[in-house]
């Protein structure tokens, strides 16, 4: 009885003491939490998880616009370049307009590529996401871009026939 109680006191004392951590907290955390960090050491804004993800790309992949506004502002890498893409990217996956703007006003770089090639506007086409074409068309991306297979976003909107990513681009 006595190495069942152990075991429990164990589990529940590790869960009361253990901290999150900034991947923690920059997935579904909060604005103290983070501030709670990045006090105790600022250096952990551009950390990287073993996935090579920063703080910044995990509060946009996770829609945790509070936490990406304050990395935004206490000035995290816009622009790193994941071996998945930008945080920029990850709000164009998204379909988060809030952060996508967020993150072109902090001027991230609009036609970054990916391990693929992929920019945003690549994603944005390939999602069929008329709103975002829209949104980086007006922020001036490169629809020229090749990937990895040497395909444009032009090339993706006419193979696509989709009249309405058309006319987004200007064909």
């Amino acid at each position: 009885m006595k190495k069942y109680f152990l075991i429990i006191l164990l589990i529940v004392s590790n869960a009361i003491f253990s901290q999150p951590t900034i991947f923690d907290v920059a997935r579904k955390g909060t604005v103290a939490e983070m501030n709670a960090i990045l006090s105790n050491a600022p250096d952990l804004i551009d950390s990287l998880t073993p996935q090579g993800f920063t703080p910044l790309i995990l509060a946009c992949y996770n829609g945790n616009l509070a936490v990406a506004t304050f990395l935004v502002q206490q000035k995290a890498n816009v622009n790193f370049n994941s071996s998945n893409g930008t945080a920029l990217m990850a709000a164009i996956v998204k379909n988060d307009k809030t952060l996508t703007v967020l993150l072109l006003e902090a001027k991230a770089n609009i036609d970054l590529q990916d391990r693929n090639g992929f920019t945003a506007l690549h994603y944005a086409i390939q999602f069929r996401n008329y709103e975002m074409i829209a949104l980086l068309v007006q922020f001036q991306a490169n629809p020229n871009i090749k990937d990895n297979s040497g395909m444009s976003p032009i090339d993706y909107a006419l193979q696509l026939k989709d009249e309405q990513i058309q006319q987004l681009l200007n064909l």
